[in-house]
Parts: C-alpha cells; structure tokens; sequence
C-alpha cells in the first residue's frame, strides 16, 4: 500500500523536469550579443553589413559604421573605414534585426486575426527637426529615392528641402538630387552617394564687387558629385574644399570638376578609390603622400593613402553622373605609358 504516493511522487517530479527542459529549449538565449566576423579578400564594411542583415540603405547602415570603427581601431588601412584589413576579425555590434526567441510564460489567449501590419518603408516620414541655426540652401530630389539624416533621425524627400549645416544627404540608387547654397553654390549628386556640408558660413556683399567673405567645407563619403562653386569659391581668401575618403582633399577656387569615389573592388573597376577632373577653372587635389594642381580635362586618383595622386588621361564617360562606372577605363598618361612599355621590353 505505500508504492501508490510514492508511484505518484515520481510522477509529478518527472512532469517537472520534462517541463524544465522545454522551457529551457524553447527560451533559448534572451539576450543580445555581439558576434564576430573574419574579413576576406575583397569584402567591404557594407558588404558584410548587408549580408548580415544589419540593413539595406547606407543610411540604416552608418550607425553601425560608426560604433565598428570606435571599437575596431585597428582593422582599417590608414583608418579609413572603407578599407578594411583582410584576415582581420571584426568585433561587430548587436544587429537589432535579429529575432530572439521568446521565453515561456502563461498562454495568451486566442485572437481573431486583423489585418495585415503595415510593411516597413524604411525612414520615419514625419517631419524633421529643426535646428537653432540659419538655413544655408536647398536640397531638390530630381529622381528616386532621396533622404537626409539630422539629429540622428533619417528621412525620404520628394521634391525640395531646406538645407542646414551638418545634415547629411543620400541618394539611392538610379536617384538624383541638386542642392543650391545661398552664395549659389551647386552640388549635383549621382547614384548612391553621401555628402555633407560640415562648414557654412556666408555674408551677402553689401554693395556690387565687394569681396565675399565665407567659407564652405564639405565631405564627400561615397558615390559620385559634380561642383560648380558660387560666391564663396571666387575669391582666395575664402576656405573652399571638399574632403573625401583616403584622406584626399579639393581646394577650390572658381571651378567646375567631378570627383567619384568608389571602394568595393567588384564594383569600382579601373575607378577604385578616389577620382577626380576638372571640366573649368583649377583645383588642388591632395592626400598626406603629395599635392598637384589639375586644369580643365585632366584627371587624377588616389587609391591609398600613403601614395600620391596619379595623373592619367581623362576617361570617357567620367563627367555623366548616371553611367555605369563599369565601363569606364583608366588609361595612363603618355609618360606613365611609356614606363610600363619600358618596364615590359627590359
């Protein structure tokens, strides 16, 4: 008579453990991680993003840019966070679109489903803040998706915007966008390209043919602009320059030049790293290896920043902000030419 409570003790105590370890199965890990990741030859920042699943846009991507390289110092060739090491191990951050196992608890009771949710389109379209500061131009999306980036809120534009210093403009792919500064200032931006107007400062002369003093500093992250400089970049005493990646810098003075800068090998071609030529007027192109000064048709890059710019002939095609940068080839100057003949023959 004493097996029954003790049949019956054995019973609930294997109920018990046969629900512990489901609820340990089904809850799995409850709490974020951050992972690790081996660069291989010819992977980009981007690339492993995107594979990932940290995002699709660049702008849903730099925030993760940005906390890579604060705790990757060392993965990055001449700190540019566009060159990352091969063989290097990335420590990456807590990807928020990963699902996490929910853990047990009391069912819920059933409901009679609704509609279906609304699918995610990407940046907030509410409107943006607006800053304590004076409005410095305008941003005019001509073609596809456009969007801005301000106190940390990101958003899609159609038509025009007001520009203030600091935010940062992207455009998607196949897209389009001018932006106009109050000194009539111009930059037009190609396909998938990111820029920033960092430094703006502006006074309207109070009579013709006085001086303008200001000063406008821009960078140029990736993609591809074309610049026709207004007021401010018509006189020497004004700071004019548009810095880009590898270090590389644009002086300008009274010009009209493209600069594309490019940094996914599989992609780039001929066109890797940074490129520029002048159609009017003259810069000064320079990275921490040399400086040289480029007149109307000529053309230089910059793929490291330990070498200086290197001079070739003007490619076909550069100056169209929609062609495929595929198909255009980088021939080298007559004197480079002929090195690389007496190089081959010796």
């Amino acid at each position: 008579m004493d097996i029954k409570p003790n049949f019956f003790m054995r019973i609930k105590s294997e109920k018990q453990v046969f629900l512990l370890v489901l609820a340990l199965t089904i809850a799995g890990p409850v709490q974020a991680s951050t992972q690790s990741y081996v660069v291989k030859e010819q992977d980009t920042l981007t690339g492993i993003l995107r594979a990932l699943n940290y995002g699709e846009t660049y702008a849903e991507l730099v925030p993760f840019i940005d906390e890579i390289v604060k705790t990757n110092p060392g993965i990055f060739t001449g700190g540019d966070p566009n060159y990352v090491i091969p063989g290097s191990t990335i420590t990456l951050p807590v990807n928020p679109n990963l699902v996490e196992p929910a853990s047990i608890s009391e069912p819920e009771p059933i409901e009679e489903p609704g509609p279906d949710p609304a699918p995610d389109r990407g940046p907030i379209t509410r409107p943006m803040p607006i800053p304590d500061t004076p409005i410095i131009g305008n941003l005019q999306a001509s073609t596809g998706r456009i969007e801005i980036r301000r106190d940390n809120e990101t958003v899609a534009i159609t038509g025009g915007k007001d520009l203030y210093a600091r935010d940062v403009i992207f455009t998607g792919e196949n897209s389009l966008a001018e932006i106009t500064l109050l000194d009539n200032t111009r930059f037009l931006m190609g396909p998938e390209s990111e820029l920033t107007i960092s430094v703006y400062n502006f006074e309207e002369p109070r009579s013709q043919g006085e001086n303008v003093s200001g000063s406008l500093v821009a960078s140029f992250r990736n993609g591809v602009i074309r610049t026709i400089p207004g007021l401010i970049g018509k006189f020497n005493e004004n700071q004019f320059q548009i810095d880009s990646t590898l270090s590389a810098t644009m002086k300008v003075r009274s010009t009209d030049f493209t600069v594309r800068s490019c940094n996914q090998v599989e992609v780039c071609g001929d066109l890797y790293g940074v490129a520029v030529a002048v159609q009017d007027g003259s810069i000064s192109f320079k990275n921490d290896a040399a400086e040289i000064e480029l007149k109307p048709d000529e053309f230089a890059q910059v793929q490291s920043t330990t070498r200086a710019p290197v001079r070739a002939s003007l490619p076909e095609g550069f100056f169209d902000l929609q062609r495929d940068i595929s198909g255009i080839q980088v021939a080298g100057s007559w004197w480079q030419q002929a090195i690389e003949y007496l190089k081959y023959l010796f």
